[in-house]
């Protein structure tokens, strides 16, 4: 596919390959359908404005998914007005490791009860600081990896591991505050 002459035609077969996952991860960094929308069609057109400058050494979707991103903590930090800062109590949180949540089969009530959960932690997540949200959702959810998420965000790889702490602990206390003890069994 030859994009070096911002050809719309390969532009458009690349955004039907990337506009699933771009829209997955901005409506879970700006936390809803509109904004999500919103964001996944500004970057898509920042991306073909900027094709000339798409150097040819990175992925494609990398190079997108890192534009995308970009757009939608940008709009998350402006939808945001009342953030907190968690760094200090996130850091004192020795146990950072992330939530388990077992699977007890696929009865009714328990298919509603996890999706109902899934919901309240997904807004959690979407109330965390944008560069929290960020992290989270590009590692646990869309599986990047360090190196991928270090690129897309143009961050040293110990500052998104750091992040991604501190992102933890600050769900963890989120979901502590939350839930009945039994919830998060």
């Amino acid at each position: 596919m030859d994009l070096s002459e911002g050809s719309r035609p390969a532009f458009a077969s690349l955004i039907e390959r990337h506009k699933g996952s771009i829209f997955s991860m901005a409506l879970r960094v700006v936390g809803n359908r509109e904004d999500a929308e919103e964001a996944a069609q500004d970057a898509f057109v920042r991306a073909f404005r900027a094709l000339s400058k798409f150097r040819r050494d990175a992925k494609f979707g990398t190079w997108l998914y890192r534009i995308a991103m970009n757009v939608c903590l940008t709009k998350a930090r402006q939808s945001r007005l009342d953030v907190t800062s968690i760094d200090a109590s996130a850091e004192d949180d020795v146990d950072s490791a992330p939530l388990q949540i077992p699977d007890h089969g696929d009865n009714p009530d328990r298919l509603v009860e996890r999706s109902e959960f899934k919901d309240r932690v997904q807004n959690m997540i979407a109330s965390l600081p944008p560069k929290y949200s960020a992290v989270l959702t590009m590692y646990h959810m869309q599986d990047l990896s360090y190196e991928e998420m270090s690129e897309t965000l143009d961050l040293p790889i110990g500052t998104v591991k750091a992040h991604l702490f501190r992102a933890r602990g600050a769900l963890k206390k989120l979901a502590i505050t939350a839930f009945e003890p039994q919830e998060l069994r």
